[in-house]
């Protein structure tokens, strides 16, 4: 959001004050949200996590991400990566694949916190691919990357963001990338789908949504700024270099997203026989 702030602000000719919000995936910062009035002045960063994953996996939340909030419109989607350390045996998804096939429950795959975007396309990705593998939850990404340098966890799945430096530097190495299309920071690195698990495509994705009641016409003008913001050479670069792909998608866009997620990993939920938190 540092990146757009500014251009929107110039656009909008508000300041924009960015304040953070720690804690429990941003729940904490949606519930500050409902706090303050309908009246565009206060947006929340709507992710997969508070409003995609956050519905299906706690029994009880502050905020109804549906009833709520007004969506205005998608910001930006990012993959996740397979990521190995630089002297693993495994070249290729192919050859992970095949490890875990003939030596069952012997593959580490680390993630960050049970629940997490990473943790269900795990999940997901050992389903699909028919493999039985552990899935082992670190605190943060830090500690998982860690664990995959040390040779805790043979593999890690984590958003490019994080890992981007250790990419380029040749520390780690990518396997492959869990979205539709290849990432244009990491032109070499295959896709999922396009080449061990067809259909295989998992993502996050983020954008702004305001308090419910919120006049259309506010809602309608911070829309189209966002659009024509996100259509900026500079803003474009600058988010493929963080590792994210700026990604506008409207009000129904976003609510689409929201409401895809929600039931995805409510499925993938159910088949793991996890409980709610």
């Amino acid at each position: 959001m540092r990146i757009i702030a500014p251009k929107l602000s110039a656009r909008l000719g508000q300041p924009i004050v960015i304040e953070n919000r720690p804690g429990a995936g941003g729940i904490a910062a949606s519930q500050a949200v409902l706090a303050a009035p309908a009246d565009g002045y206060t947006l929340v960063l709507a992710a997969g996590g508070n409003f995609g994953i956050a519905p299906v996996l706690f029994k009880s939340l502050p905020y109804d991400p549906v009833k709520d909030f007004q969506m205005v419109g998608q910001v930006a989607s990012f993959s996740y990566v397979f990521t190995v350390r630089a002297d693993s045996p495994y070249q290729s998804m192919q050859q992970l694949i095949d490890y875990a096939k003939a030596n069952p429950g012997k593959l580490n795959i680390g993630t960050i916190q049970v629940g997490s975007g990473q943790y269900f396309a795990a999940e997901l990705f050992k389903s699909m691919a028919g493999i039985d593998a552990v899935t082992v939850p670190y605190r943060t990404s830090g500690d998982a990357v860690s664990a995959v340098r040390r040779g805790d966890a043979d593999v890690i799945i984590e958003t490019i963001a994080p890992l981007a430096g250790l990419l380029h530097s040749g520390t780690l190495r990518a396997l492959a990338t869990t979205g539709k299309e290849k990432f244009p920071g990491l032109p070499a690195v295959p896709t999922i789908t396009s080449t061990v698990v067809p259909g295989y495509v998992v993502g996050a994705w983020n954008g702004l949504a305001a308090r419910a009641g919120t006049p259309s016409p506010i809602v309608a003008r911070l829309d189209h700024e966002l659009a024509q913001v996100l259509k900026q050479d500079d803003v474009k670069k600058r988010f493929i270099v963080l590792g994210t792909v700026p990604q506008y998608g409207g009000p129904e866009v976003l609510r689409s997203l929201m409401m895809e997620d929600m039931e995805r990993w409510g499925k993938v939920m159910e088949s793991i026989h996890m409980k709610k938190q």
